[in-house]
């Protein structure tokens, strides 16, 4: 098969059409739902039979319209160095991305996608406010050579672009997920997160329900209370233990349709993640637009003795969390692996000395979100015993978090790397090259002064890194010496 023109402006596929008309009907129920709630819930503005088909009638047409128009006015191609896409019918727009920013591009599938064989295609840059440029029907050959094309071209010419393409080395499986380790990454979760979420959710949905029926809730809230108030005990714990199930099931299901199929492998100098059931995505990760690793592990991971694996890249405030590219159920061969590729391997400040934050970093966070929480309540604790008790147990249980916060945090320094280590029931570490440090901040509060000690934190294009309560001379060495580390480096942070 010859290789597509990229120079000439192209449409998406026209079986795309089904799809530009879905992701637009879900834009219009996101945007309109109470409206159509209100609408259809009102029987007198629906008075005959007909009203309903009508209305539905229209407002299909209305968007079916809107689509054609859409597709007949999309277009995107390469011209000289750039990537351009144009689209809009009544308000026209055209983006320009140099082919030198592109941060990452990703391809995705849903269901529907997958059915029709097509793929979304989407280009970040590290400084865009989100994924403008997206596109959402291109076949799987085309999806695959511009993809490859685009990651390429930092700053080559069409033609070294091309022959990077061609230069087809063989990949190299660095983790497939079989069906039982989706499993031990599912029960290794955060469940109580999962179940907090699943309440609250529930919760706005029974508020919306009481709001737009409130009659017919009010005709059964007494007899429902009645009935909790009479079970007592029995009730709250099986209301209890149905959570926990509910919270274990639910983040099967979500691990199973995020990670359905995950493989990373390491292409030339990039790797290729692949995964998803519903929703599968597709993403190349150069090597060099890496600004920092992170892995974890907590009680549950430990038993199985996996890992999560983030691969952070330079981002906008406003896009932080969509450029996180993690690999779960990662063993430590795989992180040793994936280190050894990213950082050089003779730098690693693994043997260094490490340098905890002091004592008096758990007294700031025991006071602060454990004393303080405890005392304003203080005046209830002599009228209801139950608040005694709810402040004695809060002190107790923050002191024991904190103090395992506190007791994990450290950091690593070796003459090109930083390594950062946190946690608290889980335990994360950080690492990032020096020179990739866009700012250091140097922080000193009153009372740090008084006992010699600073905090620092690391700013790179992914985020920061946090050194908390270390001595104020090891602070000044540690950012002079990351300073230095940036203006003399010679090498592409990005």
């Amino acid at each position: 098969m010859s290789e597509p023109d990229l120079t000439k402006p192209t449409r998406q596929e026209l079986r795309g059409l089904l799809v530009i008309f879905v992701f637009e009907v879900q834009k219009a129920v996101r945007a309109f739902w109470p409206v159509f709630i209100v609408i259809f819930a009102q029987k007198k503005l629906l008075s005959t039979s007909m009203t309903i088909p009508i209305v539905i009638g229209l407002i299909v047409l209305l968007l079916l319209t809107h689509v054609i128009l859409t597709y007949l006015n999309f277009y995107f191609f390469v011209e000289e160095n750039q990537f351009i896409l144009k689209k809009g019918y009544l308000r026209k727009k055209v983006l320009s991305i140099p082919l030198e920013r592109i941060q990452s591009v990703n391809t995705k599938q849903n269901l529907l996608q997958q059915l029709l064989n097509v793929y979304s295609l989407e280009v970040d840059t590290a400084g865009s406010a989100g994924k403008e440029l997206k596109i959402y029907a291109l076949s799987g050959s085309y999806t695959e050579y511009l993809t490859e094309f685009l990651q390429s071209h930092a700053k080559n010419t069409h033609e070294e672009g091309a022959e990077s393409i061609s230069n087809n080395d063989a990949e190299k499986v660095i983790l497939k997920l079989s069906p039982s380790d989706l499993l031990r990454i599912g029960i290794s979760q955060n469940h109580i997160r999962t179940g907090l979420i699943i309440v609250a959710f529930g919760y706005q949905i029974v508020i919306q329900i009481q709001d737009l029926f409130k009659e017919e809730t009010d005709a059964y809230s007494d007899s429902v209370q009645n009935v909790i108030y009479s079970s007592g005990i029995l009730f709250y714990t099986g209301l209890a233990i149905f959570a926990l199930v509910g919270s274990v099931l639910a983040t099967l299901m979500w691990t199973i349709i995020k990670y359905y199929g995950f493989e990373l492998t390491r292409h030339q100098q990039s790797y290729r993640i692949t995964a998803g059931l519903m929703n599968k995505r597709r993403v190349l990760l150069p090597f060099t637009k890496v600004q920092q690793l992170n892995w974890e592990t907590g009680p549950i991971k430990k038993i199985f003795g996996i890992f999560n694996v983030s691969f952070k890249q330079a981002v906008s405030k406003q896009t932080k969390q969509k450029q996180v590219v993690d690999a779960p159920g990662c063993f430590q061969h795989h992180i040793e692996s994936i280190r050894g590729e990213l950082f050089d391997h003779e730098e690693w400040p693994d043997d260094g000395e490490k340098i905890y934050a002091h004592r008096r970093y758990f007294n700031l966070l025991w006071i602060q979100r454990g004393w303080f929480p405890a005392i304003l309540p203080s005046a209830f604790y002599i009228y209801e015993p139950l608040w005694l008790i709810a402040g004695g147990s809060w002190l107790a249980v923050s002191g024991l978090y904190y103090w395992m916060m506190a007791r994990k945090r450290y950091f690593q320094f070796s003459k090109t790397q930083l390594i950062v280590g946190k946690g608290a029931f889980s335990t994360v570490w950080q690492q990032a090259e020096a020179f990739k440090a866009q700012s250091v901040d140097f922080r000193q509060s009153f009372f740090q002064k008084r006992r010699g000690l600073a905090s620092l934190r690391v700013n790179n294009a992914s985020g920061q890194m946090n050194i908390p309560y270390i001595p104020e001379d090891v602070a000044y060495k540690l950012m002079n010496y990351l300073l230095y580390r940036v203006e003399a480096a010679n090498k592409k942070w990005m």
